[in-house]
């Protein structure tokens, strides 16, 4: 399995490889964004992307040539709104943690997502960082949004895959209650 070439560390065999090897245990898998990783996992698992509407026309493409080669990918264009049902998602995967500038705003995504979540789900990040700072960032983001049991590994220099696991229920519903009101 491998991702696009242009993708560099994130879309190699070893990174790849290395996530569905988390995310087989922890079924159904829910991929934020990240087009071109719901489409390379599907050949795996099966998988939800959500995508931002103007990625709509592109995830119905791939929708299409992942149904011609057996691939079990579902696609939802979503708002701002995550439309999950409550405890119904084994594994979330976030493509490029470290782009989000505002380490509140990255929180507070994580923490929306915990509801989703079942008892034994868990939170991915995959990124492409070589720094140090930015491993620490991505820590801190899964710590501040109250996962627990967070490791990384670097399949590939240049790839760095951050997982949490979904807090206690009692944890998650005092989390999610202090997220702010819009």
């Amino acid at each position: 399995m491998r991702g696009p070439l242009l993708l560099g560390a994130l879309g190699s065999p070893a990174t790849l490889g290395r996530v569905c090897e988390l995310v087989r245990p922890h079924l159904p898998v829910v991929v934020l964004s990240a087009l071109w990783l719901a489409e390379t996992l599907a050949a795996e698992v099966p998988v939800l992307a959500l995508v931002e509407e103007e990625k709509r026309a592109a995830a119905l493409r791939a929708r299409r040539r992942a149904l011609k080669l057996g691939h079990q990918l579902g696609v939802v264009a979503a708002a701002s709104e995550v439309p999950l049902a409550k405890s119904s998602v084994g594994t979330v995967l976030v493509d490029s943690l470290v782009d989000i500038e505002d380490k509140s705003a990255a929180c507070d995504l994580l923490v929306g997502l915990l509801p989703a979540l079942q008892p034994d789900g868990i939170v991915v990040s995959l990124d492409a960082t070589k720094s140090p700072e930015l491993e620490a960032r991505v820590c801190e983001i899964f710590l501040a949004a109250s996962l627990v049991r967070i490791a990384q590994v670097r399949p590939r220099e240049g790839a760095l895959v951050t997982t949490g696991s979904a807090p206690h229920p009692a944890i998650r519903a005092v989390r999610v209650r202090a997220l702010p009101v819009e």
